[in-house]
């Protein structure tokens, strides 16, 4: 499994979207990720420059520079696993454009 290609919130992780809300992971090949929270009509959107190592993705924003790390798993197919804080998140393949 891989990440590259765009991730939404599963939506039947309520603890998920209390506190991240309506988010759209974007990975691309180039080391890109887009974190985008969707709210109201509105788009947040927070472009990030990531790599993964091991089971980590470590993530930089260049606009205000701190490396995050956090773990990642792939517990069933389809399923994206992020542990923020050490608090399991689970996210969904997005389908379509």
């Amino acid at each position: 499994m891989s990440l590259l290609g765009a991730w939404l919130i599963d939506d039947t992780d309520k603890v998920a979207l209390a506190r991240l809300g309506d988010v759209l992971l974007e990975f691309d090949e180039n080391g890109g990720l887009r974190y985008t929270i969707r709210e109201q009509g509105k788009r947040q959107i927070i472009n990030l420059r990531y790599r993964v190592e091991g089971s980590t993705i470590v993530t930089d924003q260049p606009s205000a520079p701190q490396v995050e790390r956090t773990e990642f798993s792939f517990p069933e197919d389809g399923v994206l696993t992020l542990a923020f804080g050490g608090v399991p998140y689970r996210f969904v393949r997005a389908s379509g454009p």
